[in-house]
């Protein structure tokens, strides 16, 4: 790739990632479709992986007081179950299905969670805490890490669990960089094991790093001044534009 193009993707992911750090998740899903049209996919999960890794990790230590280390665990230890299943399909099966089922999944969740809030419905807490939604919820995580080791995003089903669960956005976002924090590590460490990391990826991701920074800082200021219920929403809606832009 020339110059103007290393650049193109830089920008792309720097827009994303003020996303993913606002809320928590969604850089790496909007930023794929488009960036994946510059750089091939091959090359964009890798240097997401790379890029979120770092990005997620700075903000996680120092957000760390805000981490919800109960959630953090369970969350992690069903999501690394299913990272090198997701790993392998990567590698074996066409993307195509697998982005459109993502999407519309996503775009499901989303109308639901938006027409939930809009009701204003008071969840019964029984309800909530009931054995089948904790086996839901269970295996929503699973397929979370899947769809996170094959596409590097598996934030639209942690959301599922996540908004009924952690309730305070700091927290939201905090428990979320650590998860891609110590899910993309693994990521990396099999990467390199592979031989997949090349200099032109971490290249790229240096570059495209530089960008992503003034990402961090910008959506930390507007993160702060976000209301509960206006993040709940923000979250929502972020997740129906990911899922729409997946399935492109």
């Amino acid at each position: 790739m020339d110059l103007s193009q290393v650049i193109s993707f830089a920008i792309i992911v720097m827009c994303a990632y003020f996303i993913e750090g606002l809320i928590g998740f969604g850089g790496t899903i909007m930023a794929l479709p488009i960036a994946s049209a510059i750089a091939g996919l091959k090359v964009t999960v890798p240097v997401m992986t790379i890029v979120v890794l770092i990005a997620s990790v700075v903000i996680a230590i120092r957000d760390f007081k805000y981490i919800n280390k109960k959630e953090f665990i369970k969350i992690t230890s069903l999501m690394v179950l299913g990272l090198p299943i997701g790993m392998w399909l990567f590698s074996s099966l066409p993307e195509r299905p697998l982005k459109i089922a993502l999407g519309l999944f996503m775009i499901i969740v989303a109308i639901r969670g938006l027409y939930d809030g809009r009701k204003k419905v008071e969840e019964n807490v029984e309800k909530i805490k009931s054995r089948y939604i904790g086996i839901i919820h269970n295996i929503v995580l699973f397929l979370g890490g899947i769809v996170h080791g094959a596409f590097t995003c598996g934030g639209p089903f942690v959301v599922v669990y996540a908004t009924a669960n952690i309730k305070d956005k700091s927290s939201f976002r905090a428990t979320l960089c650590a998860l891609w924090a110590t899910l993309n590590a693994i990521m990396l460490s099999i990467n390199i094991f592979r031989g997949e990391i090349t200099s032109g990826i971490v290249t790229m991701s240096l570059i495209t790093m530089i960008f992503v920074i003034v990402a961090i800082v910008v959506s930390n200021i507007v993160h702060k001044k976000i209301k509960g219920d206006s993040f709940t929403k923000f979250v929502y809606v972020a997740l129906f534009i990911s899922g729409i832009l997946m399935m492109m």
